[in-house]
């Protein structure tokens, strides 16, 4: 593998630029009514000079990794606060969540078993319901008219 293009500073301040142009050009935007430029991964790559890999090499680095964790929990936000508040294509933000940041739909299920008796338990249980049965006598008396 050749060297990283960047040392640990030099990288977290270049992300930071990043961030900072995007709201920069966000302001200007804002102003022409025009779509505001997202936060992305890919964004980031490209105005630092780096492919995906690369990306991927340095968030493996211990020097390198709590800066690459910030820089995607921030686009992370982006994409979650653009869902939640309307501002972003729904399934566009769904997939980008899914794919780049490890959400998923998910649903729990709850199996409640019954008691399970033993064989025992069932013929001891048998014979209750037997002798409350021969006990009990039918009252005819309301029948009679």
């Amino acid at each position: 593998m050749t060297a990283l293009k960047y040392k640990p500073d030099r990288l977290k301040l270049k992300i930071d630029e990043y961030f900072t142009y995007v709201d920069y050009l966000n302001k200007e935007r804002k102003l022409m009514d025009e779509k505001l430029k997202p936060y992305t991964i890919t964004g980031i790559c490209v105005f630092l000079d780096i492919c995906r890999d690369t990306w991927w090499e340095y968030s493996k680095k211990q020097d390198y990794a709590d800066t690459i964790k910030k820089a995607k929990m921030k686009v992370e936000n982006y994409v979650e606060e653009g869902l939640l508040s309307g501002t972003t294509n729904p399934i566009g933000s769904i997939f980008n969540l899914k794919n780049n940041f490890g959400w998923k739909d998910s649903f729990e299920v709850v199996a409640n078993q019954p008691e399970q008796l033993k064989h025992d338990d069932i013929k001891l249980k048998l014979e209750e319901l037997k002798k409350d049965r021969n006990n009990k006598s039918i009252d005819t008396t309301s029948l009679q008219g």
